[in-house]
């Protein structure tokens, strides 16, 4: 199953021209594979990094909820008891920080990746552009 997956995402990513689209939609649902198909592997790996160790630290998060609340029901001091759900609260708070987190950086790789794409062939088209300067009056002609 894990291969019928990976075949067409490798198959898209040798195609030669790049797709804004492609590059989101890749971007959205694997972390970095907006910026593999456009060929940038520095912010590949920085948003592969990035997303990986905001999701280990939810699920660690996640699990210092589970273990403090479970502490709290063990408990007969009411000491400990409030101790415990403070902590639990604390890392609930850590956890949904993490998610905001992640879903602002899969939002921005998604962003990035659109924006790196339509900027693909910006040197080829940049000698299209001219840009005059005449009496006043800036001109800007794109050679087809």
């Amino acid at each position: 199953m894990k291969k019928l997956l990976v075949i067409p995402f490798l198959w898209c990513l040798a195609l030669s021209a790049t797709n804004p689209t492609h590059a989101m939609l890749y971007s959205a649902f694997i972390p970095g594979g907006g910026q593999i198909y456009n060929h940038a592997y520095l912010k590949a790996g920085l948003v592969i990094g990035l997303q990986s160790y905001l999701i280990g630290t939810a699920f660690y998060h996640d699990a210092k909820v589970d273990d403090y609340r479970e502490k709290a029901q063990a408990s007969s001091d009411p000491f400990t008891v409030q101790h415990n759900l403070d902590q639990a609260e604390e890392y609930k708070e850590r956890r949904t920080s993490d998610i905001w987190w992640i879903g602002i950086t899969a939002a921005l790789s998604v962003l990035d990746a659109y924006v790196d794409a339509h900027l693909s062939d910006f040197e080829a088209q940049k000698s299209q552009l001219k840009l005059r300067f005449e009496d006043e009056k800036m001109n800007l002609s794109l050679v087809f």
